[in-house]
């Protein structure tokens, strides 16, 4: 299979499986990585199983989403991903966790997820923040930003 063909195959997974992640967050449960420090599979699978968390979550997530009724973490990740599935130019994800201390004290790994796009002048990159709890690998639902530019 080819890069192109394997990375639209990858994006339809992603959407797929974020499409059933949708519960109320009064229902959500713990998000905990696998690995400390954890590495791109642990910060990808917590923005996936993090999906629910809604965009009201940060000021940087008003409007962030690709349709006007974008209201989760979930639905504006699946339509970045969605951006992937065009066959033009190069595309790729980009991961980092970093150890920081958070403003009230507490180590975290400052985690991002960044999905880039580069196509001759069309260049952007866009994607979440958010923090794991060092001490147990919590993810901290209400740490999510969104970022980027392009």
């Amino acid at each position: 299979m080819n890069p192109r063909a394997e990375a639209r195959l990858c994006c339809a997974i992603l959407l797929f499986v974020m499409s059933g992640c949708t519960r109320s967050s009064s229902e959500a449960r713990p998000v905990r990585i696998e690995h400390f420090p954890p590495n791109s599979k642990d910060l990808i699978e917590a923005a996936l199983r993090s999906s629910d968390v809604p965009l009201s979550v940060d000021p940087s997530c008003q409007n962030a989403g690709s349709d006007f009724d974008d209201k989760t973490i979930g639905r504006y990740v699946s339509g970045l991903l969605a951006q992937q599935s065009e066959p033009k130019g190069s595309n790729w994800i980009q991961t980092t966790a970093e150890s920081v201390r958070d403003g009230s004290g507490v180590d975290v790994w400052r985690c991002r997820i960044m999905i880039r796009h580069v196509d001759g002048d069309d260049r952007w990159g866009w994607g979440v923040q958010f923090s794991v709890r060092q001490r147990d690998g919590f993810v901290l639902p209400d740490s999510f930003k969104c970022i980027g530019g392009g």
